[in-house]
């Protein structure tokens, strides 16, 4: 297993609920905070730093295209595939993308509340923990998904708010 995964996979064992706070502000701060330190460390996914140099493959693009429509959009607006569609409190993509940190969020974004409740990747997620809500059907992405995925969203254009 490449060793990059095998530390990503050992640091999103972290079960939050048992530092005694269960709100959801200590997740998300010490997300963006892994996110930072994983990316900073050169531990984050081994795909995320080479994702905005290297070329991707049109059939891993179509994959991930695919896989934003069918997942991604029922909560998020995606590029030009639901302008009109998406939850109202829910950022869109290209909004996430003005955020200086857009590529830590999304490259753990499965980490991140509420996605551990829906998301989890073969490899690297644990379990769905009982403490969250089971409010649809887990999804569950392989690395090479969820690389595609991030290839894909990293082709989208940022939101122009002017």
């Amino acid at each position: 297993m490449n060793e990059r995964i095998r530390l990503l996979k050992t640091s999103f064992k972290i079960n939050l609920p048992l530092l005694g706070l269960r709100r959801r502000v200590l997740p998300a701060i010490v997300a963006v905070f892994m996110a930072y330190f994983l990316n900073a460390s050169g531990i984050a996914p081994a795909f995320a730093n080479d994702l905005d140099t290297k070329e991707l493959d049109p059939n891993a693009f179509n994959q991930g295209k695919q896989l934003a429509r069918l997942h991604c959009t029922r909560c998020h607006v995606v590029g030009d595939m639901n302008k009109y569609g998406g939850i109202g409190s829910t950022p869109s993509f290209g909004a996430i993308k003005t955020m200086p940190d857009w590529k830590e969020r999304f490259d753990i974004f499965f980490a991140l509340p509420p996605h551990p409740a829906v998301v989890r990747v073969e490899g690297i997620s644990e379990k769905r923990p009982e403490n969250l809500p089971a409010f649809t059907k887990q999804i569950t992405l392989t690395i090479d998904e969820l690389e595609n995925l991030l290839g894909f969203i990293y082709t989208l254009p940022k939101a122009n708010f002017n």
